[in-house]
Parts: C-alpha cells; sequence; structure tokens
C-alpha cells in the first residue's frame, strides 16, 4: 500500500493526482454526481462546479435553514446553504461558480468555458442538457474534445427514460432489494448510502474510459451512465442464475450459502453489535472455544457446514446468550485471534474517532470559510506516482467567480460587472430559494434542469 492520502500542509505544493491537467465542468446535484466530481477533484482535476443562483445544488438546503441534524452543532446560521453537512461533504476540492444559462451573456461564458475544460459531467434525466443547449451535440461546435457524461436513473428510449430517481427508488427497480430481507418478510432497502456512489463510481470509470478513448481518436464523446444499470451489475452472478436457471434468489436474512454460523449478535450496552462468518469447521471450533462453549463444539450435530446452516435459528439464539455480556471490538479482537472472521459494528462516531482511520487516511481536516477546521471523510483511492490529495473544503456558493472569469477565462472587470448585473453571475442563491435536500418528483410536463436531476 502506498502512503495514505493527507491534506498537505498550508503553502506546500500539492501532490498531483493522475487526473492533474483535465478540467471538468460539474452539472450536478445531492448525492451521486457531487460524489463522482469529488472523485475527479480528488484525482487532481480541476472541477468546476456550476450552479444556477435560482436552483443550487439540492445538498445545500434552502435558504431560510433546514432540519438541524443537516448544519454543524445543528445550527443553520445566517447562511445555511454554504454550512450544510450534505454538500460540504460532497463538494471537496471544487471550485464554485454561481452562472444562470437563461441569462444574457451566460452561453458566451458557458463557450469559453467548454473551450479550456474536457469533460461536462450531470446526472439528469436523458434530454435536459440538450434542452439546456449544453448536450454534447451542441457543445461539439464549440469543442470537439469535449466529454459529456450523463448519470441518469433509466437510460433513454424506455418506458422508465424520463423518472426521476433516489438511491431508495434506484435500488428496488435495479433489483437489488428482492434479495435482502427475511424469508417470511418485505424486501428490505439498504438504506441510502449504497446506490449513490455505486453511481458515482461508475460515472468516474465512464469518464477516465472516455478520456482513454479521446488520446486514440482525438474526439470527444457522449457517455450515459444510468444508475440502474450500474446497479444491475452488483448482482450480476444472481440475474444470471436467474436467466440460467429460472431459479429466483430467496432472501434469508443474514443467513448465507457459505458459512453458518453468519449474522451480528449482541454486545454489551445498548445496540451493540459484533458480526461473526464461520466458514468451516475449524472456526467453529475456534469460535466455540473462545466463547467458553466446548460442549457446543463437541457436539456431532453442529460439526458439519451443512448440520449448522440447517440449525442456525438454534445456533444463533445460544451465540446470543454467550456474546451479550461481551465488549464488541475486545469480542472481535479475540475471534480474529483466534482465526474467526469478526467485526464489531461501528457507528458513524466510531469510524470518525477512530486513529486507525486517521492512521491510513481515511479521516482528514480541512478549514471551510463558513464552518471552520473540520474533519473529513476522505477517498481511499491510492496511486503510487500520482497519489492525489484532498486539498480544500467545499466551496461557498459562487465563491470562485472572479477566479473563473477573470483568471480562467481572461475577462476584464467591465466584462465581470455586466454578468453580475444581467444576473448571469451572483455571488448568492436568490432570495426566494427553497430548494429541498432530496429532489421531489414533479408530475407536471415543462420541468427545470433541477427537478429533473437524478441524485
Amino acid at each position: 500500500m502506498t502512503a495514505a492520502p493527507t491534506a498537505p500542509p498550508p503553502g506546500s505544493r500539492t501532490p498531483a493526482g493522475p487526473l492533474s491537467g483535465v478540467r471538468v465542468l460539474e452539472f450536478t446535484t445531492a448525492w451521486a454526481g457531487p460524489f463522482a466530481g469529488r472523485c475527479l477533484a480528488y484525482l487532481g482535476a480541476d472541477v468546476i462546479k456550476v450552479e444556477a443562483p435560482g436552483h443550487p445544488d439540492s445538498w445545500r438546503g434552502t435558504r431560510r435553514g433546514g432540519a438541524p441534524i443537516y448544519y454543524p452543532e445543528s445550527e443553520p446560521g445566517e447562511d445555511p446553504q454554504n454550512r450544510s453537512v450534505l454538500f460540504n461533504s460532497q463538494n471537496l476540492d471544487k471550485r464554485s461558480l454561481a452562472l444562470d444559462l437563461k441569462q444574457a451573456g451566460a452561453m458566451d461564458v458557458m463557450h469559453d468555458l467548454v473551450r479550456r475544460s474536457d469533460v461536462l459531467l450531470a446526472n439528469f434525466t436523458p434530454g435536459v442538457l440538450d434542452r439546456l443547449g449544453i448536450g454534447r451535440r451542441d457543445l461539439a461546435r464549440v469543442n470537439d474534445r469535449i466529454i459529456v457524461v450523463e448519470m441518469p436513473a433509466f437510460g433513454p428510449g424506455g418506458p422508465s427514460s424520463s423518472h426521476q430517481g433516489m438511491g431508495k427508488t434506484m435500488e428496488p427497480a435495479a433489483g437489488m432489494t428482492s434479495l435482502m430481507g427475511y424469508p417470511d418478510g418485505m424486501p428490505v432497502l439498504t438504506g441510502p448510502a449504497l446506490m449513490d456512489p455505486v453511481g458515482g463510481l461508475n460515472a468516474v470509470a465512464a469518464v477516465v474510459s472516455a478520456l482513454e478513448l479521446r488520446e486514440r481518436t482525438g474526439r470527444g464523446s457522449q457517455v450515459l451512465v444510468p444508475q440502474v444499470e450500474a446497479a444491475a451489475s452488483w448482482i450480476g452472478e444472481y440475474i444470471l442464475e436467474q436467466v440460467e436457471t429460472g431459479s429466483t434468489w430467496a432472501p434469508d436474512g443474514n443467513h448465507v450459502p457459505y458459512a453458518a454460523p453468519h449474522g451480528a449478535y449482541p454486545c454489551a450496552g445498548e445496540d451493540e453489535w459484533v458480526a461473526i462468518a464461520v466458514r468451516d469447521d475449524r472456526q467453529w471450533r475456534a469460535l466455540c472455544t473462545t466463547l467458553g462453549a466446548h460442549g457446543l463444539a463437541d457436539d456431532p450435530a453442529f460439526r458439519r457446514l451443512d448440520d449448522r446452516r440447517s440449525a442456525q435459528e438454534l445456533i444463533d439464539a445460544v451465540l446470543a446468550e454467550l456474546t451479550r455480556e461481551h465488549d464488541k471490538a475486545v469480542l472481535a479482537e479475540r475471534l480474529q485471534a483466534a482465526g474467526v472472521p469478526a467485526a464489531p459494528v461501528l457507528g458513524g462516531d466510531e469510524i470518525a474517532e477512530s486513529p486507525a482511520m486517521r492512521e491510513c487516511g481515511m479521516v482528514v481536516d480541512l478549514d471551510h470559510a463558513a464552518v471552520g477546521r473540520r474533519a473529513y471523510s476522505a477517498l481511499a483511492f491510492r496511486h503510487s506516482r500520482t497519489p492525489g490529495s484532498h486539498r480544500r473544503a467545499a466551496p461557498l456558493f459562487g465563491e470562485h467567480n472572479d477566479e473563473v472569469l477573470r483568471d480562467l477565462l481572461g475577462y476584464d472587470a467591465g466584462r465581470v460587472a455586466a454578468l453580475r448585473g444581467a444576473g448571469a453571475v451572483a455571488d448568492a442563491p436568490a432570495a426566494d430559494t427553497d430548494t429541498p435536500h432530496v429532489p421531489r418528483a414533479d408530475p407536471a410536463p415543462a420541468r427545470t434542469a433541477r427537478e429533473e436531476t437524478s441524485r
């Protein structure tokens, strides 16, 4: 393993990433799209997040402030859209440009950006970029090397093409939800924390692949990454099993065919658990010995995996009584030392405060203009020659307007002022902005780009 990523000390040289020299225009909102942009920025790309003043990223929340849980110290403050924990967690290392494409002069700015950029990334439903005038066909007239990567919930042309998506809706649409739950219960969601990163990582792969293709052809391309299809790839073996045998996987709680016992067992304290997976007879004996259940280890009814699988409910009940007085971390350590796969089930606060997470670089401290110095979860990519890094916290809304317009595009002060006067560029979200944390469906036929987003 190479060295763990850390934030470079102030004034030091920032490590170059493998995408150093690549510029990305990011038109995304919420989680999956911003996560993809975050990964590209971590890998060294110059990611410019473009937000409309009237419709900023939905994860910024509302101008008046939302539920306290979304803000540091549960305090929205006077500037809640720059204090949102959600937004600030997924937009590290980016620059912010507040640009309203519907205002005079804005499309000229967009075209100038496209001439100097390599990738446009968006997570709208199919057709939105074209209606905004920034689809691949339009932008290729300005820069034929531009790569446009779209991340809709569903691909174009099908019966669900215009449907919006969130993690909690795309997961069942992909078939994943039917694989989880108990035999006599309803399907179970993994929660909101799987689908969006899966879609984001697939988009990162699409960007890198398209850049490689451009190296060989000299031309850009359009790439669609339907997030439901990306999710379906994670359960490919179950889909192939259904196609080949006609047999559908039946969920069985935490039980699996290749290990028994296999589950989470209660430990000392409230809602504290240890996860244990026993694959073979040696691990079974080691588990019983560690827990002092010598009679269980010697019982011929439980020596073979198939026998233990048949008696899992009984074994689970016995193990629950044996584990509930133990500290989860101590017990997991003892079981690991004995050769039994085991781990404590950690909460978010325990992960954030873990010395091990700090040591391996999975937590990094960064300074943010609105919330001060904070700890952020880092990315786990490791490159030896081009390590990449987290360089700065998420941007304030429109924080880099002047930097992009003057330094990158070369506009003089008069032109920048004119763009501000026309409303094409803004330094704060529109006063009446009331963007929800999670995009909501809108049945109206004429939808805005924000409302047609797939998270």
